[in-house]
Formats: structure tokens, sequence, C-alpha cells
């Protein structure tokens, strides 16, 4: 098998799985360089791997579309070399060129040793000012583009690594270089896009971070644009919001799909684990040894695998497609899923089946990982639990709701008896109402607010706390 069938033949689900993925090929002037860690995939397109040259680690891009390689090449080829060019920190092109032997393009990138993905160093940063200082180098780096005339259109945190205080932007596929500085109205889009992925935003903290970039670029603050550039990085985030839900049912680096004439099954690939595989693969005879509750139309059992709390759902619906569609498994699975790619805590949904038990009769079942933690209605009223830590879980949850309504989100059927908390972190049980509406309005996000004030009449003094987390980002 020629090394362009074996690359086409190679998903991220193969890599996740540790199955063997090694393979070598010749470069000129270079040597032969080994993969053996496939970093990311495009299935059948291109190919991102971390590989070896001698004692040295590289960073290996392979181009092999059929029709596009070539132009996939060129464009990642230009962008990248535009970040070196114009004095931007970036790995440096040991090689980049067409390998007649194996009918496919490459782009060869020294390694940046000791550095880590952006999002990833935000995430573990230690405590709330470390992530702020870190969104400031990053914001200064993005002024650093912007003045040397350089817009990246696929601007998100994982094309940038962070190495000490020094940030290095990757992929140059989406890059656009200009003779001139970037001037306010392209600046304002491009930073509104990378703020969009900090949420909920605020003002406050826009206006905080634009000063950054003013300070980068030496311009001077303007109150207009900081009212612009909220609204342009609320437009961004709920378009992200509902690009990323369209992606849930293809195959790829977050979900492996099986499809066949009387099955289709998803697995979510950031949290699937083999422990799960003896319910994925039989569903049935699980369900007839356990017991179960109903409802809302399904039925749901409550298991325990490996000592980890999990929940299986099941639901019947005639018609081919519309368990997919409409019905209330996948309803919860589309739900779970946006929760949780918005940073909300939710019940993890781990993987969605559907089986034809006749003809036009279908079974779905779906597999959430759940966890142990107590009601909202308890924790609040307890006794043993401090002021201040009522306070952290009040301004979670205010913050939680702040981002469902910047996405476009129902805040429908919340309330204190479906929110558990566990280590101090809110999670949201009842997910069937908090779908995203195509018309969204300030009643509906009122009445949804009212609707969870409501339940707390009996403890004034704990409504008196939400009422006010509330009001301070403008809920009510």
């Amino acid at each position: 098998m020629s090394l362009k069938s074996a690359l086409s033949d190679i998903t991220q689900d193969q890599d996740r799985t540790e199955r063997s993925t090694s393979f070598a090929f010749d470069v000129p002037s270079i040597g032969t360089i080994t993969c053996k860690r496939i970093l990311r995939t495009v299935k059948s397109k291109r190919i991102t791997c971390l590989g070896e040259r001698g004692n040295h680690r590289v960073l290996v891009k392979l181009f092999f579309h059929n029709r596009r390689a070539k132009n996939h090449w060129k464009r990642s080829d230009k962008g990248c070399r535009i970040f070196t060019e114009r004095s931007i920190a970036a790995p440096k092109i040991i090689y980049s060129g067409y390998l007649h032997e194996h009918e496919i393009y490459v782009i060869v990138f020294e390694y940046i040793e000791n550095a880590v993905q952006f999002g990833k160093a935000s995430a573990c940063a230690p405590n709330e000012k470390k992530r702020q200082e870190l969104l400031d180098l990053l914001i200064e780096c993005l002024a650093m583009h912007h003045q040397q005339g350089i817009i990246q259109d696929d601007l998100h945190v994982g094309n940038f690594l962070l190495r000490g205080k020094e940030i290095y932007s990757l992929d140059g596929d989406h890059v656009r270089s200009f003779r001139r500085s970037i001037g306010t109205c392209r600046s304002l889009a491009n930073l509104g896009k990378l703020l969009s992925y900090f949420f909920p935003i605020d003002e406050a903290t826009v206006k905080e971070k634009y000063r950054t970039y003013c300070s980068a670029r030496g311009w001077q603050v303007a109150e207009k644009d900081i009212r612009r550039l909220v609204c342009l990085s609320k437009r961004f985030l709920k378009r992200r919001s509902a690009r990323s839900m369209r992606k849930i049912y293809r195959h790829g680096s977050t979900f492996s799909i099986c499809k066949e004439q009387d099955y289709y099954s998803i697995r979510n690939l950031d949290v699937w684990n083999d422990k799960f595989k003896l319910v994925f693969d039989d569903p049935e005879r699980i369900i007839t040894e356990s017991d179960c509750e109903q409802s809302d139309g399904t039925h749901q059992y409550n298991l325990s695998i490996d000592a980890s709390p999990t929940i299986l759902y099941s639901a019947r619906a005639f018609g081919i497609r519309y368990l997919r569609r409409f019905g209330i498994i996948s309803k919860i699975w589309r739900n779970a899923l946006q929760l949780n790619r918005l940073n909300i805590n939710t019940l993890r949904p781990i993987a969605l089946i559907e089986k034809r038990e006749s003809t036009i009769k279908w079974r779905a079942f779906l597999i959430v990982e759940s966890c142990e933690g107590m009601l909202a209605s308890e924790f609040f009223i307890s006794d043993s639990i401090s002021s201040d830590e009522k306070y952290i879980v009040a301004e979670r949850i205010a913050k939680a709701l702040l981002i469902m309504k910047q996405t476009g989100i129902a805040i429908r059927g919340v309330s204190s008896k479906n929110i558990i908390i566990s280590d101090m972190e809110p999670v949201f049980l009842n997910v069937m109402h908090l779908n995203r509406k195509a018309f969204y309005s300030q009643s509906c996000l009122t009445k949804g607010v009212r609707d969870f004030l409501r339940g707390w009449d009996d403890e004034p003094a704990i409504r008196m706390l939400f009422l006010k987390r509330f009001r301070q980002l403008q809920l009510i």
C-alpha cells in the first residue's frame, strides 16, 4: 500500500485508541522523518503529526487530497512564511514541497520545546488573575499581528502556543497580509472574534481588554469602539455556538459514527472510555437487569460503571429519521453537548445509539456520565455551608445563565431542584428545555429567571442573594 493510501485510512479515532499509526518517509536534504503520533486529522485530506528527525522532534503537516492538496499546501506555506517575514514568533519552516515518490505535499516545522497550547494553559491557570494575565499576553500578540498588517481569519485559542511569556502563532491556512497596519474596523472585528472565546462577555472585561489592545497599538480608547466590540464579541459567540452544533453528527476528531441500514451510533471521543463498551454494545441487556424511572417519554436507568455514576436513557419512536432529528433522546444529546462546549456543567453525553425494532419503529439509547452532589435547594439552606461558598456558587449559576442568554439558549425549566452542586460547581440536570431558540426575546429570558427566583419564595435571604447577582449581570 502506498503512503498516500495509508494516510487516507488514518482517523483521529485510531490515534485515540492507541493503535499503531507509525509511518516514515524521506525528505530531500533532511533525511528520514518518522511519524508516531497523530495530532489532528482531516480524513482523506491532511494530517498534522509529531515526527522525529534523528534525535530532534519536528512538526509535520501532510496534504494528500486528490484535487485540492496543492492549494491547501500553498495557502498554509504562504501564511506561515508571512509570520516569520513580519517578525511574528512562529515555528520556522524546515522544509516545504512536493514528494514525488509518495504524491503528497509536506511542510516540516521546527518543534517548539516546552510549549503548550494557549487554551490548555489558560484552562490550567491556578487562579483568575493568572488567567487574565495570559489573556493580556494573547491580546498583545494579536495587536502585533494587526500592527504588522496580518489578519488571521481562523482565529481561535488553539492556534497559539505559549512558552514562558512568549506566544507563538500557528496555522497559516487563513492568514491574510496587507501592506499597511490594519485599521480600526477590521481590528475590532478580529479582536471581537478572539474575545468571544472568553465568555460570559461583560462590558467591564471587554473595556479592560480593549485598553490592553490600545496600549499595544498606541491608540486612544474610544467609548463607541468599546460598545461596538461588546456587540461583535456576543455576535461571534452566538454564531460559533450555532456552527459547532452542525458538526455533532459528523465523523471527525470529536465524534466517531457508525451508520448502517438498521443501526446508527455516535461516540463522543472527548469522554469515551472502554469501560462504557458493555453498555454501548448491548444496552437492551443492561436494561433488563436494571430498575428505571420514567419521565418526559423516556426511561432512565441509573448505573454504576467502575464506580462511576452513569445514566442510560431509552425511548421509542416511529419513523426512520424521527429520533435523530426530533426525538427526546437526540434533544438531550444536542443540548448537553452545547452546554458542555460553553463550559456550563451538565451530564456529559458519551454515546447515542439508534436501532430499528420493526419496519417503522426505532429505539434510541443515550449514555451520559453522571456525577454526585447536593441539590441546590439543599445546598443554599444548609447551615454547614458558609456564606462565602454560597456566594461563589450563586455567582457561577448566574454566569451560566448569562452565557445561555448571550448564545440564545432559552432559560426554561431551570430550578433549584434540577441543579446539583458538585465540588462547588453547579451542574444542570434537566437539559430538555435549554435548547437554542431561533427567535430569542428578552421576555423569554425574564420569565425563565423569575421562574427560578420563584422557587426561593420561602427563603427570602437566598432569593435576595440570587436577585443581586442577576441584577449585576443585567439578567433581570
